[in-house]
């Protein structure tokens, strides 16, 4: 199994091309604002005050950012980080002419952010996809001066999930559906897809800041609609969808929820 120098599945954090069309489709307007970043914006418009610094960690095209100067009045000044040039390359193509905005190349394992930078920092469905997620924690919080908001799968439990991929239906990856796991039963290519526990989170972001309070928020605020429309229209290969009124990817229920962690 090939792994980069954060120990991820390289084919999990491949230049999708797909995904880059789609986000910068959603950036400017081609396609429809994400229910998610509608809701990641009506969490944090409550929190920002002009001139407040709000960085965007895993980014992608910015396509959050058009939901946020949407809904925030206020001025604010927005950075976004993702690791992937493809991404970050149409990000600065959308966001041209918005002097407020800045895009940099870096990983959440790593950020490469001065301590207390940003008044506001979030993450949106990134944490889910990290095996190391203390790591990632830790250097959230480090660069967060008021408030940051994470969007990520909790449950009562902790569960550690890994998509298996083949050639397929995945088209980033070389392995047969024949080999799809190793004699040893490891996947040869996959993408991890961690569900937290309420106890796990809360126990080391208090790790990390004793001080720190913590909130969760279930992530009700969508339309099954417009969700499912999305999903008829930009045919990504692990879209989600709408089963019993509850978001799904492929057989995995999503109980997503924002954590927003206030720190003193």
């Amino acid at each position: 199994m090939k792994v980069n120098k954060y120990g991820h599945c390289l084919e999990e954090f491949s230049e999708n091309k797909n995904y880059s069309e789609i986000f910068y489709k959603r950036a400017t307007g081609e396609y429809p604002e994400m229910e998610v970043s509608k809701a990641m914006a009506n969490v944090l418009k409550k929190f920002v005050n002009n001139n407040d610094k709000i960085a965007d960690i895993g980014c992608g095209c910015g396509h959050f950012y058009r939901s946020l100067k949407k809904r925030i009045k206020k001025f604010f000044f927005y950075y976004g980080l993702d690791p992937y040039d493809l991404y970050l390359k149409k990000a600065k193509k959308a966001w041209r002419n918005d002097k407020n905005v800045t895009f940099k190349k870096g990983n959440i394992l790593k950020i490469p952010f001065k301590k207390k930078e940003f008044e506001i920092v979030y993450s949106s469905n990134v944490l889910v996809h990290i095996p190391q997620s203390e790591i990632a924690l830790r250097e959230l919080m480090r660069i967060t001066k008021k408030k940051l908001i994470l969007r990520t799968v909790v449950f009562d439990y902790s569960y550690k999930i890994q998509l298996v991929y083949n050639k397929n239906w995945w088209p980033y990856t070389k392995v047969k559906p024949e080999n799809e796991f190793d004699k040893k039963g490891n996947p040869r290519s996959f993408a991890y897809y961690n569900i937290l526990s309420f106890d796990y989170l809360r126990s080391v972001i208090k790790k990390i800041n004793k001080n720190a309070s913590i909130e969760f928020i279930k992530d009700n605020f969508y339309s099954k609609k417009k969700i499912v429309n999305s999903l008829k229209k930009e045919k990504r290969e692990v879209p989600t969808n709408i089963i019993a009124g509850q978001q799904v990817s492929g057989a995995i229920l999503q109980p997503h929820y924002f954590v927003i962690i206030s720190i003193n």
